[in-house]
């Protein structure tokens, strides 16, 4: 029923809208997703560092990430928000707080920075970040903290991103069956601590959180060659920053294979305005296709 709803929803969009109203069909059916918050964790820290590669000296799969920004008013691509994401290394310790993940009594904090960084999106709403496949610790299944910033102010000179209002804040997640490939490999494999699994973390249980879909970067060359994935963050609010100070990131042309695509729980989904009023006109529709439905 879901399936005939969409179609002949697209349908009527078309029909009424031409091009832009196919556009705005699709938009209303998979791209507004209001992605839900999660905490953003004990190892937070506004670093506000405006680069792609995060990675430093950090060993592990090469990891790259890209992530989109919507309006889920709108449907549309948000410019020059900031993406600030961070994450533990193949053996599970945080920079700035490597004692405290190390479980060493009285921690301190410390200056190094690897595994954190920003990046504003670009005139298509995405940024790009270069990264290792994440560790894990004990408690928490492998995951990446990210928080959304908007209208803040980006000083080239500096390099540093300040004055932002956070409009979102989660955590993205890992396939376990990938995630048992990873601990196979080297730095991961001297890794003694017992994975938590995604069914029993407390916070992937407590959201509704798809898992990344994941992809090798080169098919042939399989995990060796890295992975590459693609996330859209939805959130309530816009950018009214000039787009002139927009990093510019780019789209890889690679030959990828699906590694993992399953996801145990769905996102949310907010449909357009643009195009809710349409329903109302199909209402009718589905009146007369259930009734013929159940009369079978």
């Amino acid at each position: 029923m879901l399936t005939i709803a969409i179609l002949v929803l697209c349908l009527i969009c078309a029909s009424q809208n031409g091009v832009l109203g196919s556009e705005r069909c699709r938009r209303a059916t998979s791209t507004c997703i209001l992605t839900p918050e999660t905490t953003e964790g004990p190892y937070s820290w506004n670093t506000t560092l405006m680069r792609q590669n995060i990675s430093e000296d950090r060993l592990g799969i090469p990891f790259r990430l890209y992530a989109t920004v919507t309006n889920i008013n709108t449907c549309e691509p948000i410019v020059n928000a900031a993406i600030e994401i961070w994450h533990c290394d193949a053996l599970g310790i945080y920079s700035h707080f490597i004692q405290a993940s190390s479980n060493t009594q009285n921690p301190k904090s410390d200056n190094s920075t690897y595994l954190r960084g920003m990046q504003l999106t670009n005139a298509s709403g995405v940024a790009t970040f270069d990264t290792i496949y994440p560790g894990w610790y004990t408690g928490r299944a492998t995951h990446i903290h990210v928080r959304v910033h908007l209208n803040g102010v980006y000083v080239t000179s500096t390099g540093y991103y300040s004055d932002g209002s956070l409009v979102k804040t989660g955590q993205l997640f890992f396939n376990d069956s990938l995630t048992d490939l990873v601990a196979q490999q080297s730095p991961y494999s001297n890794h003694t601590i017992t994975r938590t699994l995604n069914s029993v973390d407390t916070i992937y249980q407590s959201s509704s959180i798809t898992l990344m879909n994941i992809q090798y970067v080169n098919s042939t060359s399989g995990i060796s060659s890295g992975f590459i994935t693609s996330v859209t963050l939805g959130v309530s609010g816009s950018s009214n920053v000039s787009a002139s100070t927009t990093t510019t990131t780019t789209t890889a042309s690679t030959s990828s294979t699906v590694v993992s695509s399953s996801a145990t729980k769905i996102s949310v989904t907010t449909i357009s305005l643009h195009c809710a009023y349409l329903y109302l006109q199909i209402l009718p529709i589905f009146y007369v296709v259930f009734s013929a439905f159940l009369s079978r």
